[in-house]
């Protein structure tokens, strides 16, 4: 295909949900388009703002914590795996409503207890949390929230 070809493509592609840089660089590569002909299109989608990473992070994030129930944890890692900036990443995990993850985090809690056979509370309280803290939530949360939950004794 010519630049004009793959560009148009690439722009297809865009504008029918968020990309990020290294995801369009992988896909030209995928397509073996030399490399300075993928800069040159990674520059034209920057500019035209076909690929914002600030969009990106702020969609990957509210999908992945709302459809996938991820934690912090696991969200920044496959967001630095797409290699964006630090700071962009930060300011987007920041954005996240602390009641709607601490409530997400609850419900896993919630669905792994009804999952998990009745037996000594400590091992069945460790396989609820390894399973938690397995999506990417911070340990101490989890943690902080099944002591909560077993002193109120709000558990099944």
């Amino acid at each position: 295909m010519e630049y004009k070809q793959l560009l148009a493509k690439c722009m297809d592609l865009c504008s029918r949900r968020e990309y990020c840089q290294s995801d369009i660089d992988q896909k030209l590569r995928i397509w073996e388009v030399p490399q300075a002909t993928i800069a040159k299109i990674l520059k034209v989608l920057s500019e035209e703002k076909f690929i914002d990473h600030t969009r990106f992070v702020r969609a990957f994030v509210n999908d992945k914590l709302l459809f996938n129930h991820w934690g912090r944890i696991k969200i920044r890692y496959h967001l630095v795996h797409h290699r964006i900036e630090k700071e962009i990443i930060e300011e987007g995990l920041d954005n996240i409503d602390e009641e709607k993850y601490l409530q997400i985090i609850k419900d896993e809690i919630v669905k792994k207890r009804k999952a998990t056979p009745r037996g000594i509370e400590f091992e069945r309280n460790q396989k609820i949390a390894r399973t938690v803290i397995s999506k990417g939530f911070e340990p101490e949360l989890v943690f902080k929230l099944l002591k909560s939950e077993q002193e109120n004794k709000n558990y099944y």
